[in-house]
């Protein structure tokens, strides 16, 4: 009997222990297969950023295949990146809606769970998708909110990226100063971090620094940080950094050549945009190849070369149209309409001007829609179209004051005072200010008023000090406005100067015609008259119409004044005006040189009688000499 249980104890245990066995090697099998999709969703994850710039559109299929296997993975880290990665390649593809949808999901997933490190690159995804927006609030809030996280896990190489992005953020808003004060901080970070230099961020860095003192103009500096970072990028083989360290190199070297005129510089210019195209073209990135080639047209078209830069436009626009860029594509069309316009085609190059503008309004580049319309302006008035000239300046001024811009400016002004002002030392220590063991509740009733007011007094202060900036800032734009206004006054001066120049010219010049058609008859008539004979009546009648050609209303004036003269009178009265001598009288009257010479004697006789009877005696004097 004790055997027999023995032997059942024995079987009980052994199914038992086989049983926690085999559940091990279930667990185990799916833990490695999890651990295998998983890894399987890094791979296409990582395949996906990789190709980002030079396959689209199979980085987007990658994209779309991690993120419809993590929905189901278990993961919320992997679910979360997944979201993020697509998020991006929308981004890429400018569908904005869609990239905000997929980046807002993945933000929601990772702050669910806790996970830091993921919020922080969630929140940095959708300040870089704001700032494209230009919704630099909402931008400037998830960069904020990235910087505490970056700061809170205590990772350097996370803390400097923020700092890039907040520099480059500033950029976008016009701050300048603050600009090259983050991206100095994000280097300073990366150089006094214990680990190894990342060389991709410290070059990044560099180069938005370089493009910031470019807006503000320091070109010197400008190609200082940019030479610097292309030789960190050379030591460091690093060929994206490179590319874009001499694509950055020949837009300054070209402005340097534009203030200078240095020939030298314009070769510096042609050498690293030479050297950015040959980069581009082995890293297959088409959106650095066509920005190159439209950099290299217009400094082509600066030095007068104009089949260069129409041979380099034609080669940049097909891939511009290719990778649907709107905002490049006014820039390539801005260029084109320049180049036809250097033609001397007004007419066309209106019409590329509009083409370009159309495109500047999908891709919402503000600046660039205003120097389209000033250029379209001055080929309506090279064409004297002066209604269209008005409207393009007009409008050009309404954009000028658009709410976008106000929108800008007044980012701007609270930028430079929100920015600027850190927490106020002394707010800290008024809060810490209650006493520690009060007894009287009234000393917690004053210090809560005193607290209340002096917060009421801080936000009354940095409510007037945005109101002064915003007020300075739509004065300068009002001062602007009317500089500009003032300047189209006087283009409208000159070209009503010109026009009535011409109208002036034009009248003066059918004048001249007019009064040569008259000489010119005239002369046929005197030289008719000069050679005229009279053997008949109707000799008399084609002499008469001779002489009013020459001397139009004459005979008619003369029978007025004095109507006593008879037709032979009137006849002498012609010959005396037209100077002939009494021979040629004789000539034309077909008579002898006596008889003419007695009838001219009688007809300045009775001329001079009739003359001072009827006090006409200076229009005889004019008549008979």
């Amino acid at each position: 009997m004790a055997n027999q249980t023995a032997l059942i104890v024995t079987k009980v245990t052994f199914f038992i222990l086989a049983t926690f066995i085999q559940l091990g090697n279930i667990q185990a099998i799916d833990f490695h297969q999890e651990a295998d999709n998983l890894d399987s969703l890094r791979l296409l994850l990582d395949l996906s950023n990789q190709l980002a710039y030079t396959q689209p559109e199979q980085s987007f299929a990658y994209a779309l295949q991690a993120y419809a296997t993590a929905r189901f993975s278990g993961s919320p880290a992997i679910h979360s990146e997944a979201a993020q990665v697509l998020g991006y390649s929308y981004y890429d593809q400018r569908e904005y809606k869609k990239a905000e949808k997929k980046l807002l999901e993945a933000l929601s997933i990772s702050k669910s769970y806790k996970l830091n490190s993921l919020n922080e690159k969630n929140h940095n995804a959708l300040y870089q998708l704001y700032r494209r927006m230009e919704d630099f609030d909402r931008a400037k809030t998830h960069i904020d909110l990235a910087h505490d996280i970056a700061i809170a896990n205590g990772d350097p190489i996370r803390l400097a990226n923020i700092l890039k992005g907040k520099g480059q953020l500033y950029k976008e808003m016009g701050v300048l100063e603050k600009a090259v004060s983050s991206l100095l901080q994000a280097i300073q970070v990366i150089q006094n971090k214990d680990e190894p230099l990342d060389y991709a961020l410290f070059i990044d860095c560099e180069t938005s620094l370089a493009l910031v003192y470019t807006e503000m103009e320091d070109h010197d500096q400008a190609r200082y940080y940019l030479i610097s970072a292309l030789s960190h990028a050379k030591t460091q083989q690093l060929p994206v950094q490179t590319l874009y360290a001499h694509l950055n190199l020949g837009l300054v070297y070209k402005k340097l050549a534009d203030n200078s005129g240095q020939e030298s510089l314009y070769d510096s210019a042609k050498e690293h945009n030479s050297l950015a195209l040959s980069l581009a073209e082995k890293q297959h990135r088409k959106p650095e190849i066509a920005m190159i080639l439209n950099n290299m047209a217009f400094l082509a078209f600066e030095q007068h070369d104009l089949a260069e830069a129409k041979r380099l436009l034609s080669k940049a626009i097909p891939i511009k149209l290719e990778t649907g860029n709107h905002r490049s594509l006014g820039y390539a069309y801005w260029l084109k309409g320049k180049i036809i316009s250097a033609e001397n085609q007004s007419m066309d190059a209106v019409k590329v001007y509009q083409e370009a503008i159309s495109y500047a309004q999908k891709g919402k580049a503000l600046s660039l829609y205003r120097d389209l319309l000033e250029d379209l302006s001055e080929e309506y008035y090279k064409q004297k179209n002066l209604q269209a000239y008005r409207n393009s300046l007009q409008l050009k001024e309404k954009l000028s004051d658009s709410l976008i811009n106000l929108e800008k400016a007044k980012n701007i002004a609270s930028a430079e005072i929100l920015y600027r002002q850190k927490k106020d030392p002394k707010s800290e220590q008024f809060s810490t200010a209650f006493p520690k063991e009060s007894t009287a509740s009234i000393q917690i009733g004053l210090a809560l008023l005193a607290l209340s007011s002096f917060f009421f007094l801080v936000y009354f202060y940095y409510k007037l000090s945005i109101k002064e900036k915003l007020l300075r800032v739509f004065d300068l734009q009002l001062r602007d406005s009317k500089k500009k206004q003032e300047k189209l006054q006087k283009k409208l001066l000159v070209y009503s100067e010109n026009l009535a120049n011409s109208l002036s010219k034009n009248q003066e010049l059918v004048r001249e015609l007019e009064k040569s058609a008259i000489n010119y008859a005239r002369q046929e008539a005197l030289e008719a008259l000069a050679q005229f004979k009279i053997s008949r009546q109707e000799d008399c009648r084609t002499f008469r119409l001779l002489f009013e050609k020459a001397f139009p209303g004459y005979w008619d004036r003369l029978k007025k004044d004095l109507p006593e003269l008879t037709e032979n009178e009137l006849m002498l009265g012609a010959l005396f005006k037209l100077g002939f001598s009494t021979q040629e009288m004789a000539s034309v009257l077909g008579i002898s040189y006596d008889g003419t010479k007695k009838a001219r004697y009688r007809f300045k006789k009775k001329i001079t009688n009739l003359s001072e009877s009827q006090k006409n005696g200076q229009f005889s004097n004019r008549l008979t000499k």
